[in-house]
């Protein structure tokens, strides 16, 4: 008989599965990940890997193991979920706000309150499929338990399922969370050169500005950047070209690497409804205003870029006696 402590273990099991899946499917942001929970050291795919399947391995004994193998499944996932409590706070307290990457490209989850409300939640119900285990030490194995009891069975799918659209609506996914910013705010970013830009004025100035929201470690941004050094001075003739990189409160401007544009704790990207996946597109016009749609993820980005600069090459071609524009 499918119990009271059913429904906690299928969705722990469900948290688990997604998270895992998302940073296997993600392993290339593997080293952003880290650096938004404020660990070094370890080789980030590895890590990243290994926690992924780990979760996978406490998921299948939560859903195929009785006894002894359901209790030990249980404590699994207590302790787990208590590592990821204390990792997560632990990058809260180092000023983190970065894009935690906890399930890859599936949803977008950042370091802070929300975060440290969710592993907390996690521990409770974690807590609560443990007590199920130990409490009912002969029941069949929770599978065996959906399948003898279908229409139970469906209810608890059903709730698992109704408590996912609701997760997902609170943190939506961010493949494709851009959403309309009200106005482009006049926020300032900081220059490779350490002086200040508002991309915005210089927009109303006559300079539109192709904006390159990208992070280190993710693979179709390192292809952006490395882009940039051989199609950067034909863009420039016609816009600005910013690369922008988040740097948290406790970093030094040094770690945005020579060329890149600083964006103090994401301030500037979350005004503008960016994302939180990398990398992202934004083309902002003359008159102050972003050329919607934004451009999401790699391919749509490669294609916003490969617009502005046929639109480049073409302007070049009909005025081929203007000098370029300086930044």
């Amino acid at each position: 008989m499918l119990g009271p402590f059913s429904l906690p273990a299928l969705v722990v099991t469900a948290v688990f599965v997604l998270s895992a899946v998302g940073k296997l499917l993600d392993l290339d942001t593997a080293p952003a990940t880290l650096r938004a929970l404020r660990l070094s050291g370890p080789p980030p795919r590895t890590v990243v890997g290994g926690v992924a399947v780990i979760e996978l391995a406490v998921a299948g004994g939560l859903l195929l193991g009785s006894g002894v193998v359901a209790v030990t499944a249980a404590g699994a996932a207590v302790a787990l979920s208590i590592v990821f409590l204390a990792v997560g706070v632990r990058a809260q307290t180092r000023a983190s706000t970065d894009e935690c990457g906890c399930f890859g490209r599936l949803a977008s989850t950042r370091v802070g309150p929300a975060m440290t409300a969710r592993n907390t939640a996690l521990i409770a119900l974690a807590g609560l499929a443990l007590v199920g285990a130990l409490m009912e030490p002969t029941a069949p194995a929770l599978a065996v338990r959906l399948v003898l009891f279908p229409l139970l069975g469906g209810a608890l799918l059903l709730s698992v399922a109704a408590i996912a659209v609701v997760g997902a609506t609170l943190h939506p996914s961010g493949e494709r969370a851009a959403t309309t910013p009200a106005g482009v705010p006049d926020a300032a970013l900081i220059t490779p050169d350490g002086g200040v830009v508002v991309p915005r004025q210089r927009a109303l100035r006559g300079r539109a500005q192709l904006l390159l929201f990208v992070r280190r470690g993710c693979t179709s941004c390192e292809n952006l950047i490395d882009r940039m050094t051989w199609d950067r001075e034909l863009l420039e003739t016609l816009v600005d070209v910013r690369l922008i990189v988040p740097i948290g409160d406790d970093m030094s401007l040094g770690a945005a690497d020579e060329g890149l544009h600083v964006d103090p704790s994401g301030e500037f990207a979350r005004a503008l409804g960016i994302p939180g996946n990398r990398p992202v597109g934004v083309l902002l016009t003359t008159s102050g205003d972003v050329l919607q749609p934004i451009a999401v993820g790699g391919d749509e980005t490669a294609t916003l870029v490969g617009t502005v600069l046929a639109a480049a090459a073409e302007a070049r071609d009909s005025h081929p006696d203007e000098g370029s524009a300086t930044n």
